[in-house]
């Protein structure tokens, strides 16, 4: 009897121990997994940029001609109107002496015309004195004279224009920053690289790219700070003051430009630098473990479990953050996704998972 009782304990205890391990063993299968949550979304991020000068011209000769003088160098500061370079050119000068000269020639034509048709016109009055045909003759004349004077003096117009080519001049406050002509030079040739090139330093536009996913984000400060490895030890800050509205289909990128005002001249067109941009969307989103997006060669995806199934959900990654990674897809608040994906775990596949926090 005591024997029976003591192989039935041992069955029970057996039988316990059997039922522990297989519950402890299903909870030792379940995969970890989070409900899905929206939250706000912002990041500084450090991107490179450029600084440019806000204007910058390179000054090419209208007109074919010799470099008779030069009246600036590099580094030399030029005044809008500013005269730069003076040009030799002959024929222009020749073509225009002789425009003008045909044009007061048209002129007094037109005079002379004009007051002899004022006289025939006075004396037709008189029946008799004048034929009608002769008044008709001399205003043709007159109205002739005044279309030669016309075309004459718009010629005269253009004549002037080229011969005014001759002086350079500056098309607004900079520096002259390139000179590649000297005296004597023949300018004016097509594919002949420019005679100088003038820059505005004293304000500067610092360009940045920004990647595709981010140009939604609305940046929190209408100001950037940028730091230059050529000023150590100083931050600047610039003013946002336009987007270029358009994705570049080779960078994927869209371009937005600052303004800084660099009156110090502690920076210089043409230096590298790097901004620091404060992103935030206008609405939240959801973030989640950088482990729970899985990548293949097609696609990038997250397990959803439904129902106990696995389904990948195909998704787009967003801003990068130090606790996840915000994604785009057809997903819900209150989704259970799995903390790990995995391409090895099928869509469709019975799964058990436990809630952790995310």
């Amino acid at each position: 009897m005591n024997r029976l009782i003591l192989v039935s304990v041992i069955a029970a205890l057996f039988f316990s121990c059997a039922e522990e391990k297989k519950q402890g063993q299903v909870l030792d299968d379940a995969k970890n997994a989070f409900s899905l949550r929206k939250q706000e979304v912002s990041k500084a991020m450090q991107l490179p940029a450029e600084l440019l000068p806000y204007e910058r011209a390179e000054i090419n000769a209208k007109v074919q001609g010799f470099v008779q003088r030069i009246l600036v160098d590099i580094g030399d500061k030029v005044k809008k109107g500013d005269l730069l370079i003076v040009l030799d050119a002959p024929e222009v000068i020749a073509q225009y002496a002789e425009t003008n000269a045909r044009t007061q020639e048209a002129e007094a034509n037109f005079s002379a015309s004009k007051d002899t048709y004022e006289r025939i016109q006075r004396a037709a009055k008189n029946e008799g004195v004048v034929s009608e045909s002769e008044v008709i003759s001399t205003r043709n004349r007159m109205l002739a004279d005044s279309a030669a004077m016309v075309s004459y003096q718009s010629i005269a117009r253009a004549s002037s224009q080229l011969q005014a080519y001759l002086s350079i001049r500056a098309p607004f406050d900079g520096v002259i920053t390139k000179r590649l002509v000297d005296v004597g030079d023949f300018v004016g040739t097509v594919g002949k690289s420019s005679m100088l090139t003038i820059e505005r330093p004293d304000k500067l536009r610092l360009r940045i790219y920004v990647q595709e996913s981010f140009v939604n984000s609305v940046p929190t400060l209408d100001s950037i700070t940028f730091t230059s490895e050529s000023v150590n030890d100083k931050s600047f800050s610039a003013k946002l003051a336009r987007k270029s509205g358009s994705i570049d289909p080779d960078t994927r990128t869209e371009l937005w430009e600052y303004e800084y005002q660099n009156q110090s001249g502690h920076l210089k067109p043409g230096m590298y630098a790097m901004a620091t941009l404060e992103l935030s969307r206008p609405a939240s989103s959801f973030v989640v473990p950088p482990a729970a997006i899985a990548t293949t060669l097609e696609r990038k995806f997250v397990i959803r479990v439904t129902d106990g199934k696995a389904e990948w959900i195909d998704v787009r990654e967003g801003i990068s953050k130090k606790d996840g990674i915000e994604i785009f897809g057809n997903l819900n608040e209150g989704d259970v996704l799995l903390a790990r994906a995995s391409e090895e775990l099928k869509s469709g596949t019975e799964v058990k998972t436990k809630i952790v926090s995310q």
